[in-house]
């Protein structure tokens, strides 16, 4: 006859053969939820790659094989050194090597605790006496041989009190039927109550259980959907009958998913019944003694004197208990008062354990490092519709808020050749990550109205507009281009960083008025294509067939094409970057195919890839900024020089920000951006440098080298009293070595100050 070890590794073997099965071994589960999500981990062997790794797993059913663990005995003194569970003893002898003592003496309630004494003592442990407290149900063949080696045992017998001061030297047995007691000599005791079913997974998931006087169990009185349970933990013994629960749990699993098994389920059901049932479990709570220093938590020091004591407070039920004394709630959780402390205050109340509930067991059911929760730091992010196309082009990603784009397409970081490719050819530039909305309805434009600080009325169709939202302090938080589609149809295009807080900003400043608009948000539904650069027309030229000349398609122009009657484009005249622009808004879905179409098109051109490093380099000579750059929580509209924008004359429209910009307008002692140059070094200085005399007087915003000045240039906010022309800067870096930068502030734009080529 196999041993339950040979049949349970032949077991694993073939569930490694099944290719459709996938086994997480050394894996234990943290949670349970709704529609049956169970999250765990999973520890790594020396060949894994990881020392722990989390998983979450969306089943179709549940099988819940959890078995039990040992219920510690309750008797005095039974936290000294040298008093233990079965399995520990079992455990130190079979996996390392150690006897757990030299003389034990057996306190147990389970045949387990007497297999266990027979395999100990053949293994040189001297056992001097077992107590077993049960009266009866005992296997009668672990019994015989125990006599047959001479072991005393003691039927209805319990461990009543551990002596010793610094370890166990001799232990206190106690008759359960008549007044008889002992002491013998040992220096380890091996203790167990008997077993307690792991009912975490069913309780976690919501499941309900309730005590069961045959098993002394508890055990599922309901159970979550599609969740089955098998094994030990429904207090079975029988090998045959544990396994054929475990055959029936899995074809009703199949079941669950579909499986044509009706019949398998019948005849394991029929198989069970002729099986051995659960055996009879052991109702002894506590050994009869005071309980003073019988510990029922070894984590928080909680002895049932601490229980008793909550209970003659008012606390009568074992969760609130719980909370009170700690019992419990150490690192733990609950795995060693386990079924004890609701049983005990049963008990102690009303004398009988009947109608008691267990306490509550929440996730994590097993312990786990926070490191494995947070799993390998996966930067999740959004993806551009061509990402793949960019990827394959040598694009080198960054992180842009909730984004990843193509930051450079070369490693020369200073991206060169991709600049002077602009300001000389075309380049192509993926924009999709722009804040992208569309609003409409009788009130649409009250609501921009509230929102813009400019006057939106005055927009045209076919124009565009550029204009900026503010906060109530004025302090500008996003800028953006307006068009109007139609009569109360307008389309507009935020900043990356803002477009997902547009909808709710627009819903807040307008939630008292009743106004009748509604917004989409098309920022994942469109794609943009940036075009730049003195040839981009006779690019565009070949995609669009409509007329694209500069009469046909001025600067700050809005127009809407079609190629071939498929692809819709929303074409934009636009300057950011300081050459001929066009942004060509397309559905997502077309966007890959429109980007691919442009750069055949360009191919004679030499167009070419820029990134948003390139991107940043070129608005910065052409003084355009960049929300968050050139700007922080305290900056207004003013301060960086784009009061232009402001509407003051519109008070009916309670524009956000108006009141305290014009409070702002007679207060010029701000930080204000202005242009600034190097001297003596052809090196820019660092962003965020700060610019010093005896104190901090502002900051370097953007600063790069220019290669169409060839000249280190930049943008700084700084006291209003550096603002001229001339004046000259201090700027201190973290590693200039107690020296500072020579600077002066300059006239922006540095490039094509009038705007002849964006206007070209």
């Amino acid at each position: 006859k196999k041993s339950l070890s040979d049949r349970s590794e032949e077991l694993i073997q073939q569930v490694r053969a099944q290719p459709n099965i996938r086994l997480l071994a050394h894996s234990s589960m943290v949670g349970a939820y709704n529609n049956n999500l169970i999250t765990g981990f999973q520890v790594g062997s020396e060949r894994d790659n990881f020392d722990q790794r989390y998983f979450e797993i969306r089943a179709e059913s549940v099988v819940v094989a959890t078995g039990c663990i040992e219920r510690p005995l309750m008797f005095e003194h039974n936290e000294k050194p040298g008093v233990m569970q079965v399995a520990c003893a079992h455990r130190l002898a079979h996996n390392f090597g150690l006897l757990p003592g030299k003389i034990a003496v057996f306190s147990i309630g389970t045949d387990l605790g007497l297999e266990a004494a027979v395999d100990l003592h053949d293994k040189g442990l001297k056992i001097e006496c077992i107590a077993d407290l049960r009266c009866e149900g005992q296997d009668e063949v672990l019994v015989s041989a125990i006599k047959s080696r001479g072991i005393s045992y003691l039927k209805a017998w319990v461990a009543t009190e551990a002596h010793g001061k610094k370890r166990v030297n001799k232990v206190t047995l106690r008759s359960l039927n008549e007044n008889q007691s002992k002491t013998i000599a040992c220096d380890v005791i091996v203790a167990s109550a008997g077993h307690t079913p792991l009912m975490g997974p069913i309780t976690v998931a919501l499941g309900k259980l309730k005590y069961d006087k045959h098993t002394t169990f508890f055990l599922p009185e309901t159970l979550p959907a599609k969740t089955h349970i098998c094994g030990r933990l429904l207090g079975l013994e029988d090998p045959e009958a544990i396994e054929t629960t475990g055959t029936l749990a899995g074809l009703k699993a199949a079941n669950d998913c579909g499986a044509s098994v009706e019949k398998k389920i019948k005849a394991s059901q029929n198989a069970l019944k002729a099986l051995p049932g659960p055996v009879k479990g052991n109702e002894l709570v506590m050994a009869p003694v005071t309980g003073n220093k019988s510990f029922l938590c070894f984590d928080e020091d909680v002895t049932v004197k601490h229980i008793k004591q909550a209970i003659g407070m008012g606390f009568d039920v074992p969760e609130l208990i719980k909370r009170f004394t700690s019992a419990g709630l150490g690192p733990g959780q609950g795995g060693i008062p386990g079924d004890n402390l609701p049983l005990f205050v049963s008990k102690h109340i009303t004398g009988t354990v009947d109608n008691t509930k267990p306490t509550n067991v929440r996730a994590p059911i097993v312990g786990t490092y926070i490191a494995t929760f947070a799993a390998s730091n996966h930067d999740m992010a959004k993806r551009t519709p061509i990402d793949q196309i960019q990827k394959d082009d040598g694009g080198i990603f960054r992180r842009i808020g909730v984004w990843k784009r193509a930051r450079y397409f070369s490693r020369d970081f200073s991206c060169e050749e991709e600049i002077l490719n602009v300001r000389n050819n075309v380049g192509i530039l993926d924009g999709s990550t722009l804040g992208k909305f569309r609003i409409h309805g009788p009130d649409a434009l009250k609501a921009l109205q509230r929102v813009y600080i400019s006057n939106v009325a005055t927009l045209k169709p076919g124009k565009i507009k550029y204009s900026a939202m503010c906060n109530d302090d004025g302090c500008v938080i996003d800028d953006g281009v307006l068009v109007k589609e139609g009569e109360n149809d307008y389309y507009f295009t935020t900043s990356t960083g803002r477009a997902g807080h547009t909808v709710e900003w627009l819903r807040y400043h307008t939630r008292y008025d009743d106004w009748n608009f509604s917004i989409v948000n098309l920022t994942d539904a469109l794609g943009v294509i940036n075009l730049s650069g003195p040839n981009a027309r006779r690019v565009l030229e070949k995609v669009i067939a409509d007329p694209i000349s500069n009469d046909d398609f001025p600067f700050s122009a809005y127009r809407n094409y079609s190629i071939e009657n498929t692809i819709p484009i929303k074409a934009m005249r636009l300057g950011f970057v300081g050459e001929l622009s066009y942004e060509l808004h397309v559905p997502a879905s077309y966007m890959a195919a429109l980007w691919k179409m442009v750069v055949n098109a360009g191919q004679e051109f030499g167009i070419r890839n820029f990134g948003v490093e390139a991107q940043n380099v070129l608005r910065m000579e052409k003084g355009h900024i960049i929300l968050g750059q050139e700007s922080e929580q305290r900056t207004n509209l003013l301060d960086v020089g784009m009061g232009f924008l402001f509407a003051r004359k519109l008070t009916a429209e309670k524009k956000v920000g108006a009141v305290a910009l014009k409070q702002a307008e007679n207060n010029p002692d701000r930080l204000k951006l202005v242009g600034i140059k190097m001297d003596d070094s052809e090196r820019p200085a660092k962003d965020g440098s700060i610019i010093v005399d005896k104190k901090i007087q502002g900051y370097v915003c953007t600063m790069r080298k220019s290669l169409s000045l060839n000249q280190s240039v930049g943008m700084a906010l700084v006291e209003s009293s550096l603002t001229a022309v001339g004046t000259a800067l201090q700027i201190y870096e973290d590693d200039c070595k107690g020296k500072t930068l020579s600077a002066t502030v300059a006239p922006m734009p540095f490039y094509d100050p009038d705007g002849g080529r964006m206007k070209m």
